[in-house]
């Protein structure tokens, strides 16, 4: 639980206390003297005999039946909260009973939806969870509900509140401003409720906001300076922080609610900056709604997406499933939503419509798809597919292997197993090179692929990162004596990259070429092929090349997640293969040591032998020996 803070002066003065960082606009309850909410951690307000028993889920798992009566959804604000009757003046001369009608009003009562309040009790069981709904659902002000009653039961409890609006342009923002404000009008009714009263201040001008244009709100919305605040006495509150779902949005604690992640630009930047905020404390939780995304390459795919072929019944209350990456996800569809008594409507008349009728109306079939029957569909800019990775990688167990060497000591295992589970196929060696080490530095990567009939297994890849050379040679001379040395020889061929790195590649071949033939290839460099209209670059050659043979199955590849998140970061664009760095530096290197592994096992062209001068005879030295010449 945070530790609680004290203003540093009464309210009476409405001085609210400076916290850390800048000033922001703030939400605030201010109870009567000696007022305190109920401090009860987790973020459900049902009773002990209302909690769900979520033990083993092996597939689809649905709601209790005994799920609460929907008339508790007022009422469970106000537990401990017994306040009444508050004149305190604020700044600027406007009393709280005037606010008390500024905006609650005007707002229509919160109908809770079956989702919503099986969500509200499934967070109370796993510190991660997903929140996949059909478009209009109800996702943000679900979010800022769950802030609120978390609020209310931690006295001096932090909730960040992550928006991806605020990353994505002025409309944007104007938009989800406008969408908060109204949840805050909803919010602020049921704190009325409850006998706690809501505000929105700017502390810079100590003046309330809450009647505020929506323009006037987007802009403290877009500097971040909204900060929803609710007092448990005249010295302790809680606050929900609101904030921009970017890499920065770090130095955080406490509950931590991401909004449309599936829209989040280098999400997995993000996650990796903003999931140590819930670290400190187990009670902490975090939420992430959204719908699946349109690019199967974002990483919110892979994050909540269910197991591939699973299906889920129709349920009011939606369906638990937990994904690939063990993050427990509620989903609820437009057939969800409808057996709860919520409709879609048609465009043009308005008419109330059943999923079904929706989908055949609607031109986009597969929009339609995502964004209401929440499916996560394969596709996007991905140049790998995800159920050809998957395929490939679940072949490959046992057979092929990955390996991060971090030092020597990492390297002789890795060459021993390699040794073991070489067979007598054809092999081809492909390395693409990286001589730096910094955090975000692409490694070097060097992949074994032998061929077997129509497959090519990718018996080992390796990854290092070193700034010297000497090292990086002689690893790769380590590996290529290993394959000489199994009963079928030597590798085929070694094909280097050499487009940014040919100095150090011209190097590498001839310091190897005894051991094997080396071919540099130029990725920049044009190939015109039989049956091709035009030349194409090497880089896109290649790469099509493999491509094509994982989509045809012909592929074995090491069952690791380094692995795939790497292959899936290579994106095909107006016909080029491109890639930008991960948040670790990953850039597609094992992609393309495999495309040029390929190249060496296939490919024909002008590659490089070290030439082995012989040792000179001396005739004169020779003799017979019992009829033999010695």
């Amino acid at each position: 639980m945070s530790s609680p803070r004290n203003t540093r002066k009464n309210l009476s003065n409405a001085q609210p206390q400076k916290k850390r960082g800048r000033s922001n606009a703030a939400v605030q309850a201010r109870p009567s003297a000696g007022s305190v909410a109920n401090a009860s951690t987790g973020l459900s307000g049902e009773s002990a005999s209302d909690e769900r028993e979520l033990q083993s889920k092996p597939e689809c798992v649905a709601a209790p039946e005994s799920a609460p009566q929907a008339g508790r959804q007022t009422t469970e604000f106000a537990k401990s909260t017994p306040l009444a009757g508050r004149e305190t003046s604020r700044s600027g001369g406007e009393s709280s009973s005037n606010l008390a009608s500024a905006a609650p009003s005007a707002a229509p009562p919160f109908g809770i939806r079956a989702g919503q309040r099986e969500l509200e009790r499934g967070i109370d069981e796993h510190r991660i969870v997903g929140f996949l709904t059909r478009r209009q659902y109800g996702k943000t002000t679900e979010a800022a509900r769950i802030a609120l009653k978390k609020m209310m039961r931690i006295a001096g409890h932090d909730v960040v509140f992550g928006s991806v609006k605020l990353d994505l342009g002025r409309e944007m923002v104007r938009k989800e401003a406008a969408q908060m404000q109204r949840a805050f009008a909803l919010l602020a009714a049921q704190a009325a409720a409850a006998q706690t009263l809501l505000d929105v201040v700017d502390p810079l001008k100590h003046r309330s906001v809450a009647g505020i244009h929506v323009d006037d709100w987007s802009e403290l919305y877009e500097q971040s300076r909204l900060e929803f605040r609710l007092y448990h006495s005249r010295t302790i509150y809680s606050r929900t922080k609101v904030v921009a779902l970017t890499p920065d949005a770090v130095g955080e604690t406490g509950d931590l609610i991401l909004d449309e992640v599936g829209r989040v630009k280098h999400f997995r930047a993000v996650w990796e900056a903003v999931k140590p905020i819930i670290s400190s404390n187990p009670q902490f939780r975090c939420l992430l709604t959204t719908t699946p995304p349109p690019d199967d390459s974002h990483y919110s795919f892979e994050l909540l997406a269910p197991p591939v072929g699973e299906e889920c019944p129709v349920r009011p209350e939606g369906n638990w499933y937990r994904s690939e990456l063990g993050v427990w996800v509620l989903r609820v569809t437009a057939w969800d939503a409808y057996a709860d008594g919520i409709p879609l409507y048609d465009d043009d008349t308005g008419e109330p419509l059943d999923p079904d009728a929706s989908r055949a109306r609607d031109h986009d079939k597969e929009a339609w798809d995502r964004n209401y029957g929440v499916k996560f569909i394969f596709g996007g800019t991905s140049a790998c597919s995800f159920i050809a990775l998957d395929t490939a990688q679940k072949r490959g167990v046992g057979q092929c292997g990955y390996f991060n060497i971090q030092s020597d000591s990492d390297f002789g295992p890795a060459l021993v197993w390699l040794g073991h589970h070489l067979g007598n196929g054809p092999i081809g060696l492909g390395w693409d090179l990286a001589t730096t080490t910094k955090a975000t530095s692409n490694p070097s990567a060097l992949c074994v692929m032998e061929r077997q009939g129509a497959e090519y297994i990718h018996r080992a890849i390796v990854t290092w990162k070193t700034a010297d050379p000497d090292i990086a040679i002689e690893r790769a001379m380590r590996i290529a004596r290993v394959v000489r040395s199994r009963p079928a020889g030597p590798a085929r061929r070694l094909c280097i990259d050499a487009t940014n790195e040919r100095y150090f590649a011209q190097s590498a071949r001839k310091e190897l070429g005894s051991e094997v033939p080396v071919e540099l290839v130029v990725g920049s460099e044009t190939t015109q092929r039989p049956g091709m209209e035009e030349p194409l670059t090497m880089k896109q050659y290649l790469g099509g090349l493999l491509v094509g043979e994982l989509d045809d199955n012909h592929l074995l590849l090491p069952p690791e997640r380094y692995v795939r998140e790497d292959w899936r970061l290579v994106r095909k664009e107006r016909g080029q293969f491109v890639c930008e760095p991960d948040v670790d530096g990953k850039h597609g290197d094992t992609f393309d040591a495999a495309k040029l592994a390929l190249h060496a096992l296939t490919g024909s062209g002008p590659f490089f032998c070290q030439q082995v001068k012989p040792r000179k005879q001396d005739h004169r030295r020779i003799e017979r020996t019992k009829g033999v010449l010695v």
